[in-house]
């Protein structure tokens, strides 16, 4: 704050008296359709406390027929706006004129003194995607879509396949990128099983709270190095979690997210020396990820043969997301306890007095009642759970996520020894390989993250956790 002197006639003389002047609060804000789950407020309170700057975010939920109206009240009150779905293009005919990144992008998602500009780009740079020398396949023709293509190409893809289920935008993305001097560019029908090195993913699917399905084949990931999916919510989608599962390079939107954000406050802010807030800056980013699933949360389902560790693992991971997120903790269910509960006897009994299908089938329904309840939840399931046919599907139908514990069979028989709570295990040891060998496919077919579970309890959840970037 400053203090100016203020002259004033007191009895006839000239005194001086200090007067607080504060620095003016900027207003930004955010201007798209719909903003219920934006996490952009939080992100540039984060960066503008960062930096010490005095400014508010506001959030300013737009229907398309109301753009005409309120756009250029806010061209004239607010000192900066970000616009998002629907709005990128839409507002450009109520600007003076475009910024060369917004011109190559053909959108706008930064706005400073009636011009637009594109942070995407920037965003997009920041992530360290392999492009080099490397074959690429982008998922989707629209505007961040176009933002990886011409990315790619810029950081010197060798080819570039669009593949999109508008074959008109495809075309018109190709165009685009192939007026800006790049010819190694091609649509692709949709469907097409192509092959390719990275693959970029710019279309919704995946998005919360639709979490079933990928835009990408398991053949198209096996045969990538590296994915990359400009969703940021989940924290890691479907499609980052499995390309990570075969050991590829995978990142989730966040980064990119928190980047063309703080590109944004650059422009806004010119005046600020932002080198020397590089550490400040750093700690804005973090936790990002954790805050995603405090206000999306969705099922994180175990599964994994028995003696994979899945009520130790659900527990202690509870336990750890609890410290984390407080009173947005996910409760921890173990599935065969409230089996147990429900039949009022204990699992071998089940099968001794009512046979397996009756167990199955009361598994079943409280799975089903679980994945219905509210709030976010891990569920250690039995064994036997996720093969049942149509309970994978249901998991994702109800917003959530399975983990497979990939555990040995040496290691979990070493675990149970011969525990009589496990009616299976009765059966010889060859009877349990055979078991084992039949399950291990159908539990890599349903899982969205693959573990391996031989190791400590606090070494696998470790691993759950930097695969959504919970740890940091």
């Amino acid at each position: 704050m400053f203090y100016i002197p203020l002259h004033i006639r007191e009895g006839g003389d000239a005194v001086s008296s200090p007067v607080e002047v504060r620095p003016r609060v900027k207003r930004f804000g955010l201007v798209g359709n719909p903003l219920a789950h934006s996490l952009s407020p939080l992100i540039h309170e984060r960066i503008m406390e960062a930096v010490g700057l005095k400014g508010s975010y506001e959030l300013f939920d737009l229907a398309p027929n109301e753009l005409p109206r309120e756009l250029p009240r806010l061209l004239a009150s607010l000192d900066g706006f970000n616009c998002t779905i629907p709005h990128k293009q839409a507002v450009i005919p109520y600007l003076k004129d475009l910024a060369p990144s917004a011109k190559l992008y053909g959108a706008v998602n930064t706005v400073c003194q009636s011009w637009g500009y594109n942070t995407d780009g920037v965003g997009f740079a920041s992530c360290g995607v392999p492009l080099q020398g490397q074959r690429v396949c982008v998922f989707g023709a629209g505007g961040v879509a176009r933002v990886l293509a011409m990315e790619a190409a810029r950081a010197g893809a060798t080819s570039i396949a669009v593949q999109a289920r508008n074959a008109e935008q495809a075309t018109g993305l190709v165009d685009a990128v192939r007026k800006q001097g790049y010819g190694q560019i091609h649509a692709l029908a949709e469907g097409a099983d192509s092959t390719c090195d990275v693959i970029l993913n710019g279309t919704p699917v995946g998005m919360w709270p639709n979490l079933a399905g990928t835009p990408v084949s398991n053949r198209q990931i096996e045969g990538a190095k590296a994915v990359f999916d400009t969703i940021y919510n989940p924290s890691a989608t479907g499609l980052v979690l499995r390309a990570k599962s075969r050991g590829l390079w995978a990142m989730g939107g966040l980064q990119m997210l928190f980047e063309q954000a703080l590109a944004a406050q650059r422009i806004w802010n010119p005046e600020v020396d932002w080198e020397n807030f590089t550490d400040g800056l750093r700690g804005a980013g973090r936790g990002l990820a954790l805050e995603v699933l405090r206000r999306s949360p969705f099922k994180l389902v175990l599964t994994g043969f028995m003696g994979s560790g899945k009520t130790q693992v659900g527990q202690a991971l509870a336990q750890r997301l609890g410290s984390a997120l407080n009173k947005s903790a996910p409760s921890f269910v173990d599935l065969d306890h409230r089996v147990v509960i429900r039949a009022g006897q204990s699992i071998p009994e089940i099968f001794r007095s009512q046979g397996e299908a009756a167990f199955r089938s009361l598994e079943r329904d409280l799975f089903a009642e679980e994945l219905q309840r509210p709030g976010a939840a891990i569920v250690a399931t039995g064994g036997g759970t996720l093969i049942q046919e149509g309970l994978a599907e249901m998991v994702r139908r109800s917003g959530g996520f399975i983990v497979y514990l990939d555990v040995s069979l040496e290691e979990a028989l070493r675990r149970i020894g011969r525990d009589d709570q496990r009616p299976l295990l009765q059966r010889g040891p060859e009877e349990i390989r055979v078991l084992y060998d039949l399950r291990k496919p159908l539990y890599e077919e349903a899982a969205d993250l693959r573990v391996v579970a031989d190791g400590k309890v606090s070494d696998i959840v470790e691993m759950i956790m930097t695969a959504f970037r919970w740890n940091g």
